[in-house]
């Protein structure tokens, strides 16, 4: 989630809150004035009746113009003074419903008669009153959130545009191309403390980049020289008739090691090369016509393990490639599946416009599967390098293909998948 929406969840979350609370509070508020008015306002009107009730002898001849409405009951005896406010519900025939009504009932002294006199007030406006007033505050509250949200977002989009265009110089900061980022000076002093220290970080990294490519590419290529020169001694040692078995068997056993040595310099050479983005010119190749070029390389080496070859490419398939990286990709998954296959065993190719699948009989794995692309990893083949492989995920992964490695039915299955925008049709190539 983005950092404008995280605040604003949270902003908006406790204006909510507050809002709420508030117009509630602000309801029930009104609410009990009102509450309260109209109470005052019956015990006034109590009065006023007290007062033209004092004033006649009989009750005859009095004109109420006050309340909703006055009942006057007379009563045998004066029994309290007590004065009873409560609300209830009455049936009123100009709503033709039963609404709410407030009622004042106390005794009163007339002449020497007494009365129960009754007041009436409806509620009905003020539970009306009271919903508009909650309904105002809720569009208000509404409104306000409604327009905190929109100014806050542009607010801190201002605010935060420093750090939104330091993440995008991160986002483009490429250690292959050796570029400076360069970060824009800001009015607040956060932000510029911060595109100091990034600066800081970035060129460390950079220059420490820079250094460990050169040192491998130089001990890379330094080495070769050494090895060469070993090579050709122990070879022209090997062929010396001089030597007896026992000391024959140590020098080849040391020509071994230093051809492995060689060959995994040459591997790694060969992926510092694919990470240096050495390999970036693409081309459009028939990888039907490639795959059988590559398998007329491997002729011997198939037919001196006398295995079985099944073919299913599909005709035409155009893929856009680095044409190195595509003899690396396939040379290197065709050897190690004729080189660890079983004597009279199966190499299957399976090719479509949108994966690459080769599989190979054979025993499974020491190792777990997902460790099968990691570099020196090599299971119980002491005779391998353990760098083809991950040299398989290096020239993969540079080309955006996704590889997958399994193993069913005693057979080692590696297959490719080719993105969409790699896939070329036969008239474009």
């Amino acid at each position: 989630m983005k950092l404008l929406n995280v605040t604003n969840r949270y902003y908006i979350a406790i204006a909510l809150a507050l809002l709420l609370i508030s117009s509630a509070f602000l309801s029930y508020r009104v609410f009990d004035l009102l509450d309260n008015e109209i109470s005052e306002h019956m015990l006034f009107e109590k009065m006023e009746i007290e007062k033209q009730l004092s004033a006649q002898r009989d009750i005859q001849g009095i004109n109420f113009v006050i309340g909703d409405k006055i009942e006057i009951e007379p009563l045998e005896k004066f029994t309290t003074f007590r004065v009873s406010l409560v609300d209830t519900i009455k049936f009123d025939p100009y709503e033709d419903a039963v609404v709410p009504y407030r009622r004042l009932s106390y005794e009163q002294l007339i002449g020497e008669d007494s009365y129960r006199i009754t007041l009436w007030k409806r509620l009905s406006e003020t539970e009306g009153l009271f919903s508009g007033v909650a309904f105002t505050l809720l569009l208000v509250a509404i409104d306000i959130i409604a327009c905190f949200y929109f100014l806050n977002r542009w607010f801190s989009k201002r605010v935060w545009k420093p750090f939104y265009r330091a993440l995008s110089g991160l986002k483009h900061f490429d250690l292959h191309k050796g570029e400076r980022i360069s970060f824009q000076r800001s009015e607040i002093e956060e932000f510029n403390t911060l595109n100091v220290e990034l600066s800081k970080l970035t060129d460390k990294v950079a220059r420490d980049y820079q250094n460990l490519r050169e040192f491998t590419e130089n001990m890379s290529h330094e080495t070769q020289t050494p090895l060469a020169i070993i090579r050709s001694k122990l070879e022209l040692l090997v062929q010396s008739e001089k030597l007896d078995s026992e000391q024959l068997g140590h020098i080849k056993s040391a020509l071994d090691s230093v051809n492995r040595l060689s060959k995994m310099n040459k591997s790694l050479i060969l992926l510092t090369r694919i990470e240096n983005d050495q390999y970036n010119i693409a081309e459009a190749l028939n990888f039907s016509q490639l795959i059988r070029r590559h398998l007329d390389k491997f002729d011997l080496f198939i037919s001196s393990r006398e295995l079985q070859l099944k073919l299913n490419l599909e005709e035409n398939v155009w893929i856009k490639i680095n044409p190195n990286l595509a003899d690396i990709l396939l040379s290197n998954l065709l050897s190690n599946a004729i080189k660890y296959n079983t004597i009279h065993g199966e190499l299957k190719i399976d090719l479509t416009s949108s994966q690459l699948k080769i599989s190979n009989s054979g025993a499974p794995l020491t190792i777990e599967g997902d460790q099968i692309f990691e570099r020196f990893k090599k299971g119980d083949q002491p005779d391998s390098v353990g760098l083809g492989l991950a040299i398989v995920k290096k020239v993969c992964d540079h080309c955006s293909c996704d590889i997958h490695y399994t193993y069913r039915d005693d057979r080692h299955v590696f297959t490719i998948e080719f993105p969409v925008e790699k896939v070329i049709d036969e008239e474009e190539a």
